[in-house]
């Protein structure tokens, strides 16, 4: 059966879960509001491909993302993703993403920003700075991010003082907490559409760190373990295999083969509800999606003025990956 399901994904093309940094402007990857999940340019390729959570999973059930009924069974094929015990993954680089996914390439994931002399694992804090968004200490601050192939699982917003010594360690000491109970889905017009945020503290790391279910659910086409089998060994390189048979052959079952309307939203049940009517899907149909995840979060009072990177960190669930992107601003 992966091999039925692997031809249709390689006309597809190779898509795993792509994403970027949208708001604030000053992204070091080039993302903005106005381009939504569009990745042409290589914004959305600065991650870690191929890693798996330390240990067991801790994250509670109600909040997966992917296939919730196989929790706890052996058809539970997602259990080592970085979302089931989300921030324990181990990253390459220093928080803000490496091209292509690491050192080694892999089919399944991508490749650096072609056409601008980045190689394979450049370490995304290399990156030229922008000039940095001011933001003041105790205020709420507006952060987003968009979404170019979906993955599920969630994400936090974390800060490191640019120092020179930025490190995902140091991003992990400097958690920020979201505000409210509220999101938005906002678009490349600026129409914004409110909805429940899903937060997770709870078998997180560090250890209470605040994270956010991905709002956007797949499309539930079929039992991934049935249908695909059992996890396989990872296999480098940029030709077609088995095991990269059954990466694709797992997203279709999450919603790549789910192409029946014209924004790429589910025609087969969401994995669950829509944050909004039409939010949801795997990637759009054609292009990229125009609109983005908004939320606010709180900017702490006691924090040290000066330069920082604001670092986003999204922890996959239906693929071994996390993705990463760091803007500069400046705290006053």
């Amino acid at each position: 059966m992966i091999f039925a399901f692997s031809l249709l994904a390689y006309f597809l093309g190779h898509v795993n879960g792509h994403g970027q940094i949208v708001i604030p402007n000053s992204t070091r990857h080039g993302g903005a509001l106005s381009k939504g999940g569009d990745c042409s340019l290589g914004e959305c390729y600065w991650f870690s491909n191929n890693v798996e959570i330390p240990g067991e999973p801790t994250l509670p059930n109600e909040a997966r993302s992917v296939q919730l009924n196989v929790t706890g069974t052996p058809n539970d094929v997602y259990r080592t993703s970085p979302w089931r015990a989300p921030g324990s993954a181990k990253v390459y680089g220093s928080g803000c993403g490496s091209a292509g996914g690491g050192p080694v390439g892999y089919l399944n994931g991508g490749w650096p920003p072609k056409g601008q002399g980045i190689e394979q694992g450049m370490d995304g804090v290399k990156l030229p700075s922008m000039t940095p968004v001011s933001w003041k200490r105790g205020s709420d601050v507006e952060v987003a991010w968009a979404i170019a192939a979906n993955h599920g699982g969630g994400y936090s917003w974390r800060l490191c003082p640019n120092n020179g010594n930025v490190s995902e360690e140091c991003f992990q000491n400097n958690q920020l907490k979201f505000v409210g109970d509220s999101s938005w889905i906002v678009y490349t017009d600026g129409r914004k559409v409110e909805f429940p945020t899903k937060k997770v503290s709870e078998g997180t790391f560090p250890k209470g760190s605040e994270w956010a279910r991905d709002p956007v659910p797949g499309c539930y086409v079929c039992e991934a373990y049935e249908t695909c089998g059992a996890p396989l060994t990872p296999v480098p390189g940029w030709k077609p295999s088995p095991w990269n048979d059954q990466v694709d052959c797992y997203a279709s079952c999450d919603g790549t083969s789910d192409k029946g309307t014209s924004t790429g939203a589910c025609v087969h049940t969401p994995q669950f509800p829509e944050a909004s009517p039409g939010i949801s899907g795997f990637k759009a149909k054609k292009g990229a999606w125009d609109w983005s995840i908004m939320d606010l979060v709180h900017i702490p009072e006691n924090i040290d003025a000066g330069d920082y990177l604001l670092g986003w960190r999204w922890d996959c669930e239906e693929s071994t990956q996390v993705w990463e992107n760091c803007a500069d601003i400046k705290i006053v």
